[in-house]
């Protein structure tokens, strides 16, 4: 008798962390007058499908396009497209379909921007997400070719709490928006990630058929975030939920995984005058609705300020009842900059004696958070200090030839990921035969750049609150 080994089993686990790319397109006089918005419905279907996800619904407005997936979100302007996905997603598997349907319409790409924080279950994911030196070399093979080739970032502490990855790639290089256009103004994200959200914060996202989606969204508070958007939202069974708010050029859009164990929620607000919102405000309205456990909240804006300064540069008090872990502030070499935070309701902070609201580089110990919210325990103060490493300088990197990821089907996964894991070995070698790399321990090197009012600090966030910060040229150790 043959005895069938296919798991038959569901996976008792989902993956919230999404997986986050963003890519701008220049026009050119071929390219139709709607730019991106010109594709048609059957090639988004083709290339969710290359994602391994699903159109659930869209909204629409005179600047952009956004669709709810099974799995996140996607958003269209005419010179940008936005794909965020969740669980065992391919999300970069639809890229280099899209970079070729892009070209149909003659337009090529001027920047590319992937991030996304740890993944809770990394074991799951298929390439080129089984690492982030696979991702930022699959992406290399197709934005290598825009300004310094790409930029590779992780910032955080690699002990405590998640860590953010990003990859970026611009054709313009670090320029100021006042040098792009007169009336250029920068895009400016905030986003919040939450895991070990409180129970009954978690529980009006299971699915209820005598509520509606719409009646979620208000209850929760969740609407009165931004006010003023149009709302698409969804209510999956037997639970999750997903939304997306469109105003103008902005949008906010919200995914919750809210199963006990390995509970996560989401929140991105993105493209709206940084006027309108303070980011540290929003991030404790956040919080007061889903009372997480633990927190990570990335701001980034996407070109440099002539004047050194960002409207939604840092937070300018940490949220109320959290206390700061880390935070690490990275200019990036393509312009711009990210600044990371990561809380805990437990956590102990950098200094004591100030009250909830106060700048956070003089922040209380937390008090606590709601009485049902998962907590953990408090970290000691000797290992608050943030993690960046930056990744190799892609210039010295093995040719192309020698790792090619641009063609990669799923039959071959193992064999593209042993040949990136070779070529990173090889580069480890050549590196350390040169002397490039510091005597010092990875680790240790990144945490010692990491202490509150570094000197090493840039003039623009010197004073600012961000505990630590690479300055324009990474100085932490290299992957």
């Amino acid at each position: 008798m043959t005895l069938d080994t296919t798991p038959v089993l569901p996976n008792p686990v989902f993956e919230g962390s999404e997986k986050r790319v963003e890519i701008d397109f220049n026009f050119s006089a071929a390219s139709p007058a709607n730019g991106l918005r010109a594709l048609s419905r059957g090639q988004l279907d083709e290339l969710m499908s290359l994602a391994a996800c699903t159109i659930v619904s869209s909204r629409t407005n005179a600047e952009l396009d956004a669709y709810v997936l099974s799995e996140s979100s996607l958003f269209v302007y005419p010179t940008k497209w936005v794909l965020k996905t969740c669980g065992t997603t391919k999300l970069l598997r639809a890229v280099p379909r899209l970079l070729e349907m892009a070209a149909e319409l003659s337009m090529a790409p001027r920047r590319c921007k992937y991030s996304r924080a740890s993944f809770l279950f990394p074991e799951q994911q298929p390439f080129p997400h089984t690492s982030f030196e696979h991702e930022a070399f699959f992406l290399r093979q197709h934005f290598g070719h825009l300004g310094n080739g790409g930029s590779a970032y992780v910032l955080g502490d690699m002990f405590n709490g998640l860590q953010w990855h990003v990859y970026v790639a611009d054709a313009q290089g670090a320029v100021y928006a006042d040098e792009l256009h007169p009336m250029a103004k920068p895009t400016h994200k905030l986003e919040v990630c939450m895991t070990d959200l409180a129970k009954s914060a978690a529980a009006p996202f299971f699915r209820d058929p005598a509520k509606s989606a719409a009646q979620v969204t208000t209850e929760t508070g969740i609407r009165g975030l931004v006010p003023s958007a149009d709302i698409d939202d969804y209510v999956f069974e037997p639970c999750g939920y997903s939304m997306n708010g469109i105003a103008g050029g902005g949008f906010i859009t919200i995914h919750i995984t809210p199963e006990d164990g390995f509970s996560y929620a989401s929140v991105e607000v993105s493209g709206f005058d940084p006027a309108a919102y303070d980011p540290a405000d929003m991030v404790s309205r956040i919080l007061g609705i889903f009372k997480p456990g633990k927190v990570s909240v990335s701001l980034s804006v996407d070109v440099a300020s002539s004047n050194g300064e960002y409207s939604w540069g840092t937070l300018a008090a940490r949220p109320h009842g959290y206390g700061c872990q880390s935070a690490t502030c990275q200019e990036l070499a393509t312009g711009g900059r990210v600044a990371y935070y990561t809380f805990s309701p437990a956590a102990v902070s950098f200094a004591a004696g100030t009250k909830e609201g106060a700048p956070m580089t003089a922040a209380a110990p937390a008090k606590g958070g709601e009485a049902d919210a998962p907590l953990r325990p408090a970290s000691p103060a000797t290992v608050l200090r943030s993690t960046l490493r930056h990744m190799p300088s892609f210039s010295s990197l093995p040719s192309d030839s020698d790792y090619d990821v641009a063609s990669t089907s799923s039959g071959d996964e193992n064999e593209v990921g042993s040949r990136l894991a070779a070529a990173l070995r090889q580069l480890g070698r050549a590196r350390s035969r040169s002397g490039s790399l510091s005597p010092k321990s990875s680790i240790g090197a990144a945490s010692e750049q990491g202490d509150v009012g570094a000197a090493g600090a840039c003039a623009a966030c010197k004073g600012s609150g961000v505990a630590a910060c690479a300055g324009p040229v990474a100085a932490a150790a290299v992957l």
